[in-house]
């Protein structure tokens, strides 16, 4: 070997063999560390809002997946999120039912046919994420507004961006793709009522938060399910008989209705008349305009009304995290009318108003001898409880913008009322958990003292000629 190795030229290659296999093993060993650390999330999360780290809620639905769930993030290439790609790595790390992989639209661009062919459908991007479930057949689309938390701020009266929802966007998503059944809401068709246009950020809106969405037209062999709410928006002619009857076997099996009728609908429909006199709400004929000098009443325009929020159970949540804030462009009134079996609740009512033919408002807008003044309920809540427990509920409107306009969801919490209600009126459990949004803003540094700190750099430079004081008189006297 030493008389091998006193060879120059076997020595230089003895040199480059011990380095390609240093090279070869570092590389293999850096592929089954990474390996391991995907598979086992071993990567620590030192982000000051814990972004990539998942909470126990997150952790439950992991466990208790009942299907396999497969994920696909695509990403424009060079600009992936990777706190996102962080917590998809711990998630896959929890179970082999979620599974995941980096894609790129550009160069598979068949992923976006996953969600099916539909044109309702969210349109797949190059930066989202399509989860999907086999079993169930169902697909979920997450794109960057769907991580978002926002909250409404008074001085800008704009939404803010307050915080990040990876964790409970995903973990929802989970819920929603697995479970047997989903809470779904039917829009009533045939009648007039609000078109697929006019409704699209509504069901946009209620998709994004886990409802399954339809139509349903009741003379064309469509039919109601009680495990169904049923909405109903702004009907322009009435129910049939035989629809009517449909609706009333609905109700009586206990399912919800939430209707709208704005000002500027038909004040005659019999029958859609009838079956909100069952629920003890009666529609009241014309607008209600705000008195000019309840200013807090309305906005810009005594006839765009800023109503209150009454206490009930559903609007107790919004109450409770200060999202009253709505605004009714033109109302209807509604009247409650007593039934010893019926609990009627007002959700919204104006200030100091008064109610006028809708015909003769747009003549003049002011108030007339003859036009009837007060408070006026501007939306309401039926309940009626049936000796088996269940619950026959509707809930009634004035007003439909708030549930369809996108610039009301801009700027009032016209979606959460909507979120709310809906909610509230479905027998399904709403898929909603109960995971906070992690912190946006890096919280800044504070000192609870500063006195001390402030003597210190003070007194730094004044001890520097004190300690060099002595040297010097030192050296002086050598």
């Amino acid at each position: 070997m030493k008389r091998w190795l006193s060879k120059p030229r076997l020595r230089l290659a003895a040199v480059w063999v011990t380095v390609a296999a240093v090279l070869g093993a570092s590389v293999l060993l850096s592929h089954l560390m990474d390996g391991a650390e995907r598979r086992h999330a071993l990567r620590l999360d030192f982000s000051f809002n814990a972004v990539t780290t998942q909470g126990e809620q997150a952790e439950k639905v992991l466990a208790g997946l009942p299907y396999p769930v497969r994920a696909y993030a695509l990403f424009t290439p060079g600009q992936e999120d990777q706190a996102l790609l962080g917590l998809l790595d711990r998630f896959q790390a929890l179970t082999p039912k979620f599974t995941y992989s980096v894609e790129n639209l550009v160069s598979n661009p068949l992923l976006a046919n996953i969600p099916s062919s539909s044109l309702d459908d969210q349109a797949v991007t190059a930066d989202s994420l399509i989860l999907t479930c086999e079993a169930t057949g169902r697909t979920r689309v997450l794109g960057a507004a769907d991580y978002l938390e926002q909250s409404f701020d008074a001085a800008s009266q704009s939404f803010q961006i307050t915080g990040l929802r990876y964790e409970a966007s995903i973990a929802e998503a989970l819920v929603y793709l697995t479970r047997e059944r989903v809470p779904g809401v039917m829009l009533l068709d045939g009648h007039g009522e609000l078109g697929g246009q006019d409704t699209q950020a509504m069901e946009a809106f209620l998709k994004g938060h886990h409802f399954r969405v339809g139509r349903v037209n009741l003379m064309d062999g469509g039919s109601l399910d009680p495990q169904d709410v049923l909405l109903v928006l702004s009907p322009q002619k009435d129910l049939l008989p035989p629809e009517l009857d449909a609706v009333a076997e609905f109700t009586g099996k206990g399912g919800a209705v939430f209707l709208t009728s704005d000002y500027g609908d038909p004040d005659s429909l019999p029958n859609f008349d009838a079956l909100l006199r069952q629920m003890g709400i009666s529609r009241k004929p014309g607008i209600v305009i705000a008195d000019a000098e309840d200013a807090a009443a309305y906005i810009d325009s005594p006839l765009f009304l800023t109503p209150y929020m009454e206490m009930s159970e559903p609007t107790a949540p919004l109450i409770g995290a200060g999202q009253t804030r709505l605004r009714l462009p033109g109302a209807r009134a509604f009247e409650l009318l007593p039934d010893d079996r019926l609990t009627l609740y007002p959700l919204l009512t104006s200030g100091m108003a008064y109610r006028k033919d809708a015909k003769r408002a747009q003549q003049n807008p002011l108030p007339e001898e003859g036009d009837e003044k007060g408070q006026f309920t501007l939306a309401v809540l039926s309940d009626l409880a049936h000796p088996d427990g269940t619950h026959s509920r509707a809930v009634a409107l004035g007003n439909t913008a708030i549930l369809v306009d996108s610039w009301l969801h801009e700027v009032t919490y016209g979606a959460q009322f909507l979120l709310h209600m809906v909610s509230y009126l479905s027998p399904g459990e709403p898929i909603r958990l109960d995971i906070a949004p992690k912190t946006l803003v890096r919280p800044q540094l504070e000192t609870r003292g500063a006195g001390l700190p402030l003597a210190i750099i003070i007194l730094l430079p004044l001890l520097m000629p004190a300690i060099a004081l002595p040297v010097i008189l030192r050296r002086r006297r050598k």
